[in-house]
């Protein structure tokens, strides 16, 4: 509970500040880097962010452009970052939280392209 409510206060925060597109674009490259460190696992991805349950991050949600990167190769890269964590459960396999949906990505030079986002978790749901 006290994790949720600090994730809306920082939400809330964030999103009462301008934001930086260039300062935006660097952190969600860190980001990306973080989760996919193999440079041809970032193709196409713009944002990766991940929610920590079970000890790691094992929610992601991914904002990817699909003329780049299809949705299926996406899961595929999700699925080889959940098969290093060693937990039950855990396949290697990538499961849909939320499906993919349409997006607006702001780049790094302040213009918008669209995009897909979908959640995709290491656990499948029950």
């Amino acid at each position: 509970m006290k994790k949720s409510l600090l994730l809306i206060a920082l939400t809330a925060l964030v999103a009462a500040c301008s934001v930086d597109p260039q300062a935006a674009h660097e952190r969600r490259q860190e980001l990306i880097r973080h989760f996919f460190p193999n440079p041809s696992d970032q193709t196409g991805l713009h944002l990766v962010f991940g929610i920590e349950t079970y000890g790691y991050y094992s929610n992601l949600e991914i904002m990817y452009f699909p003329d780049q990167v299809s949705e299926s190769t996406v899961k595929k890269r999700v699925g080889k970052y959940c098969a290093q964590f060693k937990s039950k459960g855990v396949t290697g396999q990538a499961y849909t939280r939320d499906p993919s949906k349409p997006a607006t990505a702001t780049l790094a030079d302040g213009t918008t392209r669209p995009a897909q986002r979908i959640w995709l978790s290491c656990y499948e749901k029950k």
